[in-house]
């Protein structure tokens, strides 16, 4: 029976250990809060940008990807985004981390009274949401010609930096 008991308890406690717990912080650029992070798409200083993360963005850290990375998502609902950022760069006490997320209003160059809140930086892309004419959007990062921003629902989209201001 004993012999049982240890079986079972080693059989959970491997499968509960390969679960990481994911743990809350934020973006936390140290001195210079208005310079913004990259999100890698690995965990290495030469891998592709995912975009560049303000000081206060809300990050879930999933694991510790070795090396000085962890492995992040930013966003939930429909739309997030996943990625690695370098370990020294995130806050899990995010009461003492100046937030230097911008709040911006939602216009539109193109005479519209909407815009389409995109899942991707890029004209090919599909919608997230579509927001009004002078809905309010918090700019958590940037890529390119485009903002990140986080939705009410949590999820993550992009707009045009035309279309934010």
């Amino acid at each position: 029976m004993k012999k049982r008991l240890a079986c079972w308890g080693m059989a959970l406690l491997m499968l509960w250990g390969g679960q990481a717990m994911a743990q809350s912080a934020v973006v936390d650029n140290g001195s210079d809060p208005s310079s913004r992070l990259n999100m890698r798409d690995q965990p290495s200083k030469d891998a592709g940008s995912v975009g560049q993360f303000y000081t206060g963005t809300p990050v879930e850290i999933v694991s510790d990807a070795g090396g000085g990375w962890s492995q992040v998502t930013i966003g939930g609902g429909a739309n997030s985004l996943s990625g690695y950022m370098m370990s020294q760069y995130l806050s899990t006490d995010t009461a003492s981390v100046q937030d230097a997320t911008k709040d911006m209003q939602v216009v539109s160059p193109y005479g519209t009274q909407s815009v389409v809140v995109r899942d991707t930086p890029s004209n090919s892309y599909d919608a997230v949401s579509m927001l009004e004419v002078g809905d309010d959007v918090r700019v958590i990062g940037t890529k390119g010609d485009y903002y990140y921003v986080l939705l009410d629902d949590s999820s993550v989209g992009c707009l045009s930096t035309s279309e934010a201001e």
